[in-house]
């Protein structure tokens, strides 16, 4: 009887949110004829809930998932999922659910360009940027008034990207069919998307392989915390060819991370391979990733020599080749722009600063000390209205404010540090206690690479939020081992769990918050309606 009445209730509320979305506009719940996000997704519940509703059968699929622990946990899985998602569209369309800004479409330009079988971008530059004849343009002072493609890279006469090529060449074969601009910020959505993908693949890979005792919401809890961690939602509201360049080498990081850890407890040449091939396509997407890929390689073949000798030359074979490869075609791709395999095009931006003559000032060990801090420590910012808190460029103390290396920016972008707000982190140190074999070369590949991004983040000459999501999944998925490895741990004590708990949802709510604060003057231009209804809602309740 209990089911009769739920199958009712669900058909029932199934057809009114279809009805309520396509009768939206003469109903008045809608002011847009157009279909937006959350218009869509509501019409896409409803028919699923109805559709649960009429075949719904206790022998059937349906019946089975429904009615079994297992089948529950993955539909909360999935609906966890696309709440997710639906949130990076909310940050991504400021809100409004219908379209979402771009500020840039460089990838569109770069795709363009190599769907008419040319590598330079199809811009044509300002005659006044040609009179130049040598290395003086690339001084902004000298182009005062000049209207550029804005941090392009200028080379004789022609307009290139230092960004890597992978995400172009992903949209390139869609520009033979579709002619429209596609901006920077929809690729930004779609690599986040399959950033978090690949993110749910390996919890619970880790947690069918490792941690099956670990309860279900444990599980659920990680996955919110991967997908909704700060900057993963931070960096939509922008969107730009920066955050995009970053997502995209995410997305093919920790697709690599999925196959190698694979590997690691079921060896094979093929996972390996597309290891590898990942690896690659996130290096050719953000070549600062390659020093923490390449201490990954070591621990790959340290694993092969001391666990897998009787195959350990075609299983490196099998990691190297697509590597070696990808590496031979990038550098050709650098030689057929610049002359030269090893230069990226990072010397001849048109941008704040004359890179022509400081590039060697943009990296160096000098700026570790404030990057530390800021990376770290950064605290936030209070302020007595909504939203209160917010992110700020710098807070150090007075020692370290007065220290000026080199090149160094210190009032750069705004940045919270991450242990100001993502105690969960801090769960990461708990496999460092009662150690386990099984999970060991896991913990080492995911440990070294993290360190890898982390030591070339802290070298480079300003930091900034967006620059986080080069450490942040890595370092997630370590944080998540050492969530499950806690229960284990502190066996029995019913505090543990009530920590970690309280440490997530301060991670969480904390994240959400600053995505939105640290935006603010992006939402007050393209939705000033929200922002004054949520500040005047929550300082009538909160004065």
């Amino acid at each position: 009887m209990r089911t009769h009445w739920l199958r009712i209730t669900g058909g029932l509320l199934g057809t009114a949110a279809i009805l309520f979305m396509i009768f939206a506009n003469q109903l008045g719940l809608e002011s847009f004829p157009t279909w937006g996000a959350r218009r869509s997704a509501i019409l896409v519940a409803g028919i699923l809930l109805l559709a649960i509703s009429i075949f719904y059968q206790k022998d059937n699929f349906i019946g089975k998932t429904l009615d079994s622990a297992e089948g529950r946990f993955y539909i909360a899985l999935l609906a966890l999922n696309a709440g997710i998602f639906l949130i990076y569209v909310w940050f991504g369309s400021d809100g409004l659910w219908k379209s979402m800004h771009n500020e840039t479409n460089y990838y569109d330009l770069q795709a363009n360009a190599f769907a008419q079988g040319q590598l330079e971008l199809d811009v044509e530059p300002d005659p006044a940027l040609l009179a130049f004849t040598d290395e003086s343009l690339y001084e902004p002072e000298n182009r005062a008034g000049i209207p550029v493609l804005w941090d392009a890279t200028f080379y004789k006469g022609k307009y290139y990207l230092y960004w890597g090529p992978v995400p172009a060449l992903a949209l390139t074969p869609l520009k033979f069919f579709y002619k429209e601009d596609l901006g920077d910020k929809l690729l930004s959505l779609l690599f986040l998307t399959g950033t978090l993908f690949f993110l749910n693949l390996i919890i619970l890979d880790l947690w069918r392989t490792y941690f099956r005792h670990i309860p279900h919401w444990a599980v659920l809890a990680v996955v919110a915390f991967a997908g909704l961690i700060n900057p993963m939602p931070y960096v939509m509201v922008e969107g730009r060819i920066y955050e995009a360049a970053i997502i995209a080498a995410q997305c093919f990081l920790i697709g690599g991370f999925y196959f190698l850890l694979s590997a690691f407890h079921r060896p094979r040449i093929l996972q390996l391979a597309l290891s590898s091939l990942f690896f690659a396509l996130a290096i050719g997407s953000r070549s600062p990733l390659t020093p923490g890929i390449g201490l990954v390689a070591i621990v790959v073949l340290i694993w092969a020599f001391q666990t897998q000798r009787p195959r350990m030359i075609s299983l490196l074979a099998a990691f190297a080749f697509p590597l070696a490869i990808a590496g031979l075609m990038y550098a050709s791709y650098n030689h057929a722009r610049f002359g030269s395999p090893t230069e990226f095009g990072f010397r001849y931006q048109l941008t704040s600063y004359n890179l022509y003559n400081d590039l060697d000032q943009t990296l160096s060990i000098a700026y570790m000390p404030p990057n530390l801090y800021k990376t770290l420590l950064n605290p936030l910012e209070q302020r007595e209205a909504f939203p209160y808190i917010f992110p700020t460029r710098w807070s150090g103390p007075e020692w370290l404010t007065n220290y000026h290396p080199g090149f160094y920016l210190t009032f750069s972008e705004n940045i919270t540090g991450i242990l100001v707000s993502s105690p969960f982190f801090l769960l990461a140190l708990l496999p460092l206690f009662q150690k386990r074999a099984d999970l060991h070369w896991s913990l080492l590949a995911l440990a070294f690479g993290t360190l890898g991004f982390f030591i070339i983040l802290q070298t480079y000459f300003f930091i900034a939020m967006r620059y986080l999501l080069d450490v942040i999944p890595t370092l997630s998925l370590l944080a998540t081992i050492g969530f499950w490895h806690g229960f284990d741990l502190f066996k029995n004590n019913k505090a543990y769990p009530t920590i970690a708990i309280l440490f997530l949802s301060y991670t969480l709510a904390l994240s959400l918050l600053i995505s939105y604060s640290g935006n603010l003057e992006l939402f007050k231009i393209h939705n000033p309606e929200l922002v004054q209804q949520w500040t005047w809602t929550f300082n009538s309740i909160f004065k």
